[in-house]
C-alpha cells in the first residue's frame, strides 16, 4: 500500500489526467496504471479528435507491429493536427527501428463529399457534395500543430517523417512506390473518395500481417461503403474488429 501511495505521490498530474479520462472516457484500469502511456495521451490528446479507445488502439497495434518486428512504414491518411500518427511515431521511436512515419493530410480541412456519402455528409457539408477538391472548411488542420507535436513536445526524429501536403488523389499515386512496404495503414478520410483512394493506391503495400484501421466506418456512410465496396472488389473478407462505435481495424490476410 505505501508502494502505491508512493507511486501516486510522484506522478500526481498524470493521475489527476487519468481521473478525468475515468470520469468521460472509461479508461481500463490496466491503463490508468501505465504511466508512460498516460504520459503519451496527454501530450497528444489536444491534437486528436478520437476518444480514448480508439487513441489506444493506435498505441496498442504500434507496440504489437514492432515487438513482432513486422515490416514496413507506419502511413496515417487524414492526420488533421497530428496526435494519431504522433502515437505511432512515438512508440517506433522508442523501440529504435528506424520506421518511416508517413503524413497525408491536405491541411486544408475535408473536401466536398459525394453522392454517396449520404445526406447527413451533404448536410455536414453545407449542402455541398460535388466531389469537388475544394475544402468545406470542416476538420482544418494545421502544418504547424504537426510540427509542433511532433517535434517540440514529443522531440521525434525529423530524418524519419515524411509529411506529404496536398489531396490524396494527387500526392498518393506519386508517393505509393516510394513508401514501399507498410506495417500498420490508418485512413482517417472521413468520404467515400477519401476513403476509396487511400485503399486503391496503398493496400497493395500493406504487407500479409499488417494492420489497416478504418477510423469512420461506424460513423460515416460512405467510408463504410467504401471499405465494403473495396473488399468485395478484392474478393476478400477479412475479420472486422470494432475498436468503439466508430473506427474499425483487421489484419491483413
Amino acid at each position: 500500500m505505501q508502494q502505491f501511495k508512493n507511486i501516486v505521490r510522484k506522478n500526481k498530474i498524470l493521475f489527476s489526467f487519468a481521473k478525468k479520462l475515468m470520469l468521460v472516457k472509461s479508461i481500463p484500469l490496466i491503463d490508468f496504471l501505465n504511466f508512460k502511456k498516460l504520459w503519451l495521451f496527454k501530450k497528444v490528446y489536444p491534437y486528436t479528435m478520437v476518444g480514448y479507445a480508439r487513441l489506444s488502439n493506435v498505441y496498442e497495434l504500434a507496440n504489437l507491429v514492432e515487438k513482432n518486428k513486422i515490416s514496413g512504414a507506419f502511413v496515417e491518411c487524414g492526420v488533421w493536427k497530428g496526435g494519431c500518427v504522433a502515437v505511432m511515431a512515438f512508440e517506433a521511436q522508442k523501440f529504435s527501428s528506424g520506421r518511416k512515419i508517413w503524413l497525408f493530410d491536405s491541411f486544408e480541412g475535408l473536401p466536398e463529399p459525394t453522392q454517396k456519402d449520404g445526406p447527413i455528409a451533404k448536410e455536414y457539408a453545407q449542402n455541398k457534395a460535388g466531389g469537388n477538391l475544394k475544402t468545406i472548411d470542416r476538420c482544418v488542420g494545421s502544418l504547424e500543430d504537426v510540427k509542433e507535436i511532433f517535434f517540440k513536445k514529443l522531440k521525434l526524429n525529423p530524418d524519419n517523417i515524411i509529411i506529404k501536403k496536398g489531396w490524396f488523389q494527387n500526392t498518393l499515386p506519386e508517393s505509393k512506390e516510394k513508401i514501399g512496404k507498410i506495417a500498420f495503414l490508418r485512413l482517417d478520410g472521413d468520404w467515400y473518395e477519401s476513403t476509396k483512394v487511400c485503399l486503391d493506391n496503398l493496400y497493395d503495400n500493406v504487407i500479409i500481417g499488417g494492420y489497416v484501421v478504418l477510423d469512420d466506418y461506424g460513423c460515416w456512410d460512405g467510408a463504410k461503403k467504401a471499405l465494403d465496396e473495396f473488399f468485395a472488389e478484392r474478393k476478400i473478407n477479412p475479420e472486422l474488429i470494432k475498436i468503439d462505435d466508430t473506427g474499425v481495424y483487421f489484419k491483413k490476410p
